[in-house]
């Protein structure tokens, strides 16, 4: 099989789409159509970048949109594959329908890509409408119901589409993978410099100052909490000044963007996360898998790999004393914390390992049916 894919995603989120999809033996090829090049150790993949000329006369997604269409006629892939809805959702359609051939949507970005016209999406046209546009949304559904397949990143995402009319036979749940090899967890008795960690960009959906401000919950009860915040965004500023205005300022290290995320996870205990709306984080089943319990608001696909209780919670959006209760209960009980560690990378890896989504995806290219039982 040859593939043409278009999307333009960080590192750790292009491993854990594509390197499924390039452990497959029938896949020879994957053409992908971005902005910038793929991480290295990622094989099979020959990436195509529009020219600064192109992107200049056209825009980003104009520049892809044509790169795709001319590609598509001369390649006559067996799939297109595309990652949120807009642009690139659009762009693999419109190539297909010269290509005559079959597509993938994959909406990464959960229901807010597409529901009331993606007015809470991250798409940088879509996410400035004030409120929701019911004919907005019903063009992206149309166009997501040309698909041959949409994947979904859980079940609470499936079942919106299926309410939206989608055919149940469409629409397949395939999750974000776990490079286990990477992201395992310490030995028990390893120095962990941080009993709090968060991973993802300062904006608002993620909702950072909730975040500080349950560290400052937590910081009354643990007086020498150690905290750290990796990534960065337009928010990094305003947050900073938060923790200082809260007095936990030297509690919290602004780690920035960092490429030793995994050594970080190993360094930490507890995964927090405040968003207010999410798909199935990639950095959340990441920290799973290095066995760091998960405290997080239920938004989106979350509840699909946290059980609370078993591996961690699901707190509301803006709860910031029911977060740092429940983290503060992980903390302070070694035995609870202990099973709860255990859980967390047992559950991420037999729902996202590699090997099981590689198998989802190869079902799928090939007809067959998705249904992959998780390990035991």
């Amino acid at each position: 099989m040859r593939l043409l894919a278009t999307v333009t995603l960080r590192s750790n989120q292009f491993r854990s789409h594509f390197l499924p999809i390039v452990a497959i033996p029938e896949v020879e090829e994957v053409v992908l159509v971005a902005d910038r090049p793929p991480p290295p150790d990622v094989p099979k993949i020959r990436a195509v970048i529009p020219s600064p000329t192109e992107k200049r006369l056209l825009g980003r997604a104009g520049s892809k949109l044509v790169r795709c269409a001319r590609i598509a006629a001369q390649m006559h892939p067996d799939w297109i594959l595309s990652y949120n809805i807009m642009p690139h959702g659009v762009n693999a359609h419109v190539a297909a329908r010269l290509a005559g051939t079959r597509t993938m949507f994959h909406l990464i970005g959960g229901q807010d890509e597409w529901r009331g016209g993606g007015w809470r999406s991250d798409n940088a046209v879509l996410g400035r409408l004030p409120r929701p546009v019911r004919p907005v949304e019903r063009a992206l559904l149309r166009v997501i119901r040309k698909a041959t397949v949409v994947c979904t990143m859980g079940q609470a995402a499936r079942d919106d589409l299926l309410d939206a009319g989608l055919r149940p036979e469409q629409v397949v749940v395939v999750p974000p993978s776990v490079n286990l090899d990477r992201f395992m967890p310490a030995p028990a008795d390893a120095p962990r410099a941080y009993d709090v960690v968060t991973v993802g960009d300062l904006i608002p959906r993620k909702r950072p100052w909730d975040f500080v401000r349950m560290i400052a919950e937590l910081r009354r009860l643990r007086p020498q909490l150690r905290v750290a915040v990796v990534g960065d965004g337009p928010l990094r500023g305003e947050i900073e000044d938060l923790a200082r205005a809260l007095g936990v300022a030297d509690s919290v290290d602004f780690l920035g963007s960092r490429g030793d995320v995994a050594s970080i996870y190993r360094s930490a205990r507890v995964f927090a996360l405040c968003s207010r709306h999410e798909g199935l984080s990639v950095a959340m089943i990441e920290a799973m898998a290095c066995g760091l319990p998960s405290v997080v608001t239920d938004v989106g696909d979350l509840s699909d790999l946290v059980h609370e209780g078993r591996n961690g919670h699901l707190l509301q959006v803006g709860d910031v004393q029911g977060l740092a209760s429940r983290a503060e209960e992980l903390l302070s009980d070694e035995g609870r914390y202990a099973r709860a560690s255990a859980a967390a990378h047992e559950d991420a890896a037999g729902y996202a390992s590699v090997a099981r989504v590689s198998e989802l995806y190869r079902r799928l290219f090939l007809g067959e049916p998705a249904d992959v039982e998780r390990p035991s």
